[in-house]
């Protein structure tokens, strides 16, 4: 069904596409009876998965990005998602950069977008979560400061973001560049305090184009800040792996950061190094390139114990997450 109305999607510009399908989740969050009906269709066979505390119902999870404000992500887990990420998240509201802001290469499966981190910003965050089902699935957050240049801000305003939804949040994602190395080290030291109270594990999220010679100083980074894990990775400003779209395509998309099918090579590169080096308690969550199981079973034999999809979603449609779990269990 999805195949045959993505055309139609494909046709309106990609974040009112988008923002279309966020509404469409809140008039569906009313709906009991269809409600039941699309979980019952998509839940799949796939085995649980146990971290530490955390039980996960399958191995795969939606990325961060695509319910920015927290609004949807109850809705979203019907289609059969193991665990959920929202945000990114920051105290005050983010506007973000000019629209239009994401475009679809098709060619290439992938999507090129400059959003700017926008966001409703904590308090109307905080509202949404209240939506929550408990027990129903994993829920983690991307969290940033306003003020990623000022220590103290950034150190006051994420500890802070870390402590408000803790009562919601099973676990916690920084994006690994997002603030400099030595304001993130303070962050993180301010995160702690309050780690040690509310227990949430954090992770790591690192960009595609990470320097493979650099792991080893973010994996002792990562390790001597009591860092949980890793999601490898988020989108690449690699150009040239746009093989099959036209360069007029690729100029009218313009600056951004390039998520789909192209990162997975890249991907998988980091996620084999870091299971191969991290410590083993450390968990890998493999993202970035994932459109179908193929990719799915890849990552997971590179070393991820869990994968994150974004572009799938759009791409394959919903019965995507379905697929990737069954083909995903062991």
């Amino acid at each position: 069904m999805y195949q045959s109305i993505r055309p139609w999607l494909f046709r309106i510009d990609a974040e009112k596409a988008h923002n279309q399908i966020i509404n469409l989740l809140h008039c569906y969050r009313h709906l009991s009876p269809v409600r039941s009906l699309i979980c019952r269709l998509h839940q799949s066979k796939a085995a649980a998965f146990q971290w530490e505390n955390l039980t996960f119902k399958n191995r795969v999870g939606l990325s961060a990005g695509f319910d920015k404000e927290a609004s949807c992500f109850d809705e979203l887990s019907d289609w059969g998602f193991g665990f959920i990420e929202v945000g990114t998240v920051t105290p005050e509201k983010v506007a973000g950069n000019p629209s239009p802001r994401i475009f679809r290469l098709p060619k290439d499966n992938a999507l090129v977008s400059r959003t700017g981190f926008n966001n409703p910003g904590k308090d109307i965050f905080l509202k949404n979560l209240q939506q929550k089902q408990k027990g129903k699935y994993i829920l983690g957050i991307n969290i940033n400061t306003n003020h990623p240049d000022d220590e103290k801000q950034a150190q006051t305003e994420m500890a802070d973001l870390y402590q408000a939804f803790s009562e919601y949040a099973d676990y916690y994602t920084i994006n690994w560049g997002s603030m400099s190395d030595e304001i993130l080290s303070a962050v993180l030291i301010a995160i702690l305090h309050q780690k040690q109270i509310y227990h949430k594990p954090v992770f790591l999220k690192l960009p595609a184009d990470v320097p493979i010679d650099k792991l080893d100083e973010i994996i002792s980074f990562a390790w001597r800040h009591h860092i949980d894990g890793f999601i490898a990775t988020g989108p690449t400003q690699d150009r040239s792996l746009l093989i099959h779209s036209a360069e007029t395509e690729i100029k009218q998309a313009g600056a951004g950061g390039i998520s789909g099918l192209p990162v997975i090579h890249k991907s998988i590169e980091v996620v084999r190094y870091l299971s191969a080096h991290a410590p083993k308690e450390m968990l890998i969550i493999g993202a970035g390139g994932i459109l179908t199981p193929l990719e799915a079973t890849s990552m997971l034999k590179a070393g991820a114990h869990l994968v994150q999809i974004y572009s799938a979603f759009i791409y394959e449609g919903p019965g995507i997450v379905k697929r990737i779990a069954e083909a995903c269990n062991p």
